[in-house]
């Protein structure tokens, strides 16, 4: 981009848990950012010149691209699709065995210490294989969805599980499933806690038939904390093998 003439770029920032994120709001028709550069409402604004601007917020990636404009060199702006994911995940998408990766928190300081060092934490990203897909597999799971799943969670970093569909507790089923080795919930419904935020993504256009590896990091996971009642070290990436049995009681692909 031009830095001699106006970007057409309008920025803001959203924010989920800890994590700040700059988008593009809107982009003035006519713009330079609009024409040969291709910049669409939506994309997410990953560096300038070069430099990380995953842990600032709008205003600062707007210094950021004033103080590079100041130089009076052409200017390089780095996007990121967020629509790319969902795109590869969703039927007509990645091919079986494809991986599909996206970035949900860069490394660096996380925050401010009172004393002694910053915390910092490694970049976290989030990823889904499809790992069997049916022949046909043309309509998936999506929002308000009622989905039948069999699952089974691994610690990556132990190998251990911890949790599943079908998991036994002291050779006895668990509680309130009724020896069911399946599990239902409502896809973006269902209730804080009850299975991991990062499902309602990574299954996200999932068709019935369909087996999917979701990767988790910690920061979707259960954080520096862990749980280690149930065998969840703190920092622990979690691995979830999911298989979807049925939508809304249909059991047959679509």
């Amino acid at each position: 981009l031009r830095s001699s003439e106006p970007l057409g770029i309008e920025v803001a920032d959203v924010q989920y848990r800890f994590q700040t994120r700059v988008f593009v709001r809107s982009v003035r028709e006519g713009s330079q950012a609009a024409g040969t550069a291709g910049v669409r409402p939506g994309l997410v604004v990953v560096a300038v010149e070069g430099a990380s601007a995953e842990r600032t917020n709008a205003a600062g990636v707007r210094d950021m691209i004033r103080a590079a404009a100041a130089r009076g060199e052409d200017l390089a702006l780095t996007f990121r699709d967020p629509d790319a994911f969902l795109d590869a995940i969703r039927p007509g998408g990645g091919a079986v065995g494809e991986t599909a990766t996206t970035r949900v928190a860069p490394e660096g300081v996380i925050a401010v210490a009172k004393s002694g060092p910053n915390p910092t934490q490694t970049s976290q990203d989030f990823s889904v294989t499809r790992l069997k897909v049916p022949s046909l597999c043309t309509k998936g799971a999506t929002l308000d969805d009622l989905l039948e799943i069999e699952y089974q969670g691994t610690v990556v970093e132990t190998g251990r599980p911890f949790d599943g569909s079908s998991v036994a507790i002291n050779g006895g089923g668990i509680p309130g499933r009724g020896g069911d080795t399946s599990v239902f919930f409502v896809l973006g419904k269902q209730p804080f806690g009850q299975f991991p935020p990062s499902w309602d993504t990574g299954v996200d256009g999932m068709c019935v038939g369909e087996r999917r590896r979701l990767v988790i990091p910690p920061v979707l996971a259960y954080g520096k904390e862990g749980v280690p009642r149930r065998g969840i070290p703190p920092d622990a990436t979690l691995q979830y093998d999911i298989s979807l049995l049925s939508i809304n009681g249909l059991a047959l692909p679509k």
